[in-house]
């Protein structure tokens, strides 16, 4: 038996999901800068890109995350909870930059937090079913 196979499921999908947290919380700890600078577009899209990413990863994870928890669920019920827990955790992050300096909290991150959990969420919804159509 290998060692991994002595973990269980929850263990080895919930880790990555908490180390990711992590990261999105380390990256939020960073100050801003206090001097103020032109945003450029490209700042802007490259920025608001990262929140895409990010919080469409978290998606991600808590899918799988959840789905170990809740395997006898519907897939649909493991997408809506795991949108709900993202965009939480979107707000909280942005709560926690309200206190770090030069920092901000800012509803429209929030929003787009939100989008790139919703745009893999309705990407995992079409795959599956699409799998499901198939069988």
């Amino acid at each position: 038996m290998s060692s991994l196979s002595r973990f269980s499921p929850i263990f080895l999908r919930g880790l990555p999901l908490f180390i990711w947290m992590g990261v999105i919380f380390f990256f939020s700890s960073l100050p801003g800068s206090e001097h103020p600078y032109q945003i450029t577009l490209s700042y802007y899209m490259e920025r608001k890109g990262a929140h895409i990413i990010e919080y469409a990863a978290l998606m991600l994870l808590t899918v799988r995350f959840a789905t170990a928890i809740y395997s006898r669920e519907t897939f649909e019920k493991i997408l809506l909870l795991a949108a709900v827990f993202s965009i939480t955790y979107g707000v909280s992050d942005e709560f926690h930059q309200f206190f770090v300096p030069y920092r901000g909290a800012k509803m429209s991150d929030v929003l787009i937090d939100g989008l790139g959990a919703l745009l893999i969420g309705a990407s995992l919804w079409l795959i599956m079913n699409i799998r499901y159509r198939k069988r």
